[in-house]
């Protein structure tokens, strides 16, 4: 005798079940992609250099699918990275985007940019995506270790457009900095959006953010919203 058509379904959902997570409500959420071997195709167009046309591109994917994305107020992007802030608190009303399914956050935010990076580029780019949820006190801190982590990237890559990897082995940010200066460079005249990365707030791409430790009231006000 064969399995009723409903309870065969009821009997394969369950095997979905077993990986089916919701990220819980109320609660901001970070969704963070990474591109997948990105610098191999951008650097065939303008070299392992730092280069403008790379963060105008990291910027209009962040814009895409900052719009796409329900509840996402603010991004911040460095590298070939980008960080989305998700609240769904903002009114008594307010869903949460795909009802916080974790399987569909990751797997349709890696889509987009995927599929925006790879018209822009005109090449195949593959992005992957993580998503998790925050305390309210740690998201602040969350963004100041991602500018960090771009501070640091920054320094190094301009020591590497002076020096070999060789003169730069076991060098430390400070000691790269002090290298570059011999040469006549100074770190702090890069623009903002090279040494600590660029920010979206409300569809608007903010080029040259603050640094998030001394003005956390920049990120803060995305989280610590009023409900009505």
């Amino acid at each position: 005798m064969g399995i009723e058509t409903s309870e065969f379904s009821k009997r394969m959902k369950r095997y979905e079940a077993a990986t089916a997570y919701l990220l819980p409500r109320r609660m901001p959420v970070i969704i963070r992609i990474d591109g997948r071997a990105v610098h191999a195709i951008t650097s065939t167009r303008w070299g392992k250099s730092y280069a403008d046309g790379f963060v105008e591109t990291m910027m209009s994917i962040g814009l895409y699918v900052a719009n796409e994305i329900q509840g996402c107020t603010l991004a911040y992007g460095q590298s070939d990275e980008i960080s989305f802030l998700l609240t769904d608190y903002r009114l008594i009303t307010t869903d949460a985007w795909f009802g916080y399914d974790l399987n569909k956050v990751v797997s349709i935010s890696a889509g987009l940019a995927s599929a925006k990076a790879s018209r822009l580029l005109d090449d195949e780019v593959c992005f992957d995506s993580r998503a998790f949820p925050i305390p309210p006190d740690e998201v602040c801190n969350y963004f100041i270790w991602r500018q960090r982590d771009a501070t640091r990237n920054a320094i190094l890559m301009a020591g590497q457009e002076h020096y070999s990897h060789k003169e730069l082995h076991e060098k430390n940010t400070d000691q790269i900095q002090e290298m570059l200066f011999a040469k006549g460079v100074n770190f702090n005249d890069y623009p903002v959006r090279r040494k600590r990365g660029w920010c979206i707030t409300n569809s608007v791409i903010d080029t040259e953010p603050p640094i998030f430790t001394q003005e956390r009231s920049y990120i803060e006000r995305h989280v610590f919203v009023r409900e009505d």
